[in-house]
């Protein structure tokens, strides 16, 4: 397995820090799974990424991790849903340029969302880590839109880092994706893998984002016990487990 550092410049004029997972460096694979990560993370996703990277690369499949524009290694400027949008087409062109064909997305918690707006056009497959979908706030959250009228805000990462930045077009973008609607128009297979005592995007919730997908036997919505929003652990190992899986099928 080969790691590369690599520099891809977004639409939105951020050059995006990213590392990609190849599984030989005498033959290059054809699938790949991109992996967006969360609010407030990163690329690395407290290891969880680059576990399931290397597991995808045992099973011949490469992949690719990034930060976000706000994010990360980036440049601090305004987290906006419509940014990370962004940021995921020009990956998805950068890989698709790379000459990858068989692509699978993987989006977690609010990297699901940015998935689920993208337009990418060929995607394999797709999957979501407790995604947000519909929006659930929690006292924390709360707490940083109550002063979002007065102008950015800082918010401590989850991971070692400086603290990431959002602004009122932070909550006007959710306004304006039309979860619902883009969820009707997926037409590409979908695993969601949440756990039953997720506290910021319940399982219930999640089931109910489910349930607007195109209607066929291939979708597919997995519950782990008793895992909750920031999984590790051996619920870590389900969620991969099933991932993987899953992109061993529709990934050939």
């Amino acid at each position: 397995m080969i790691e590369k550092k690599v520099l891809i410049l977004s639409t939105t004029g951020s050059d995006l820090h990213g590392i990609h997972y190849v599984e030989s460096k005498k033959s290059k694979s054809t699938s790949i799974l991109i992996m967006c990560h969360g609010f407030t993370g990163d690329k690395y996703e407290h290891g969880h990424f680059p576990a399931l990277a290397k597991t995808c690369n045992k099973e011949g499949i490469d992949g690719l991790i990034f930060d976000f524009t706000g994010s990360g290694e980036n440049e601090r400027v305004p987290i906006t849903l419509f940014k990370q949008i962004e940021d995921l087409e020009s990956v998805y062109k950068w890989v698709q340029n790379e000459g990858y064909g068989n692509i699978a997305v993987l989006g977690l918690s609010f990297g699901g969302l940015t998935a689920l707006g993208a337009n990418l056009p060929g995607i394999k497959t797709y999957v979501f880590w407790a995604p947000v979908l519909f929006l659930h706030t929690t006292d924390d959250q709360a707490d940083w839109f109550k002063d979002l009228d007065k102008g950015p805000v800082e918010i401590p990462s989850t991971i070692e880092g400086r603290p990431v930045i959002i602004d009122m077009n932070y909550v006007t973008d959710f306004a304006k994706l039309r979860v619902k609607s883009h969820l009707k128009k997926l037409d590409k297979t979908v695993l969601i893998v949440v756990g039953t005592s997720d506290e910021k995007t319940p399982y219930e919730l999640t089931r109910k984002a489910f349930q607007f997908l195109p209607i066929n036997n291939e979708n597919k919505l997995v519950a782990v016990e008793n895992a909750p929003h920031g999984f590790e652990g051996e619920h870590l190992k389900e969620f991969i487990k099933h991932t993987i899986d899953w992109l061993k099928f529709h990934l050939g």
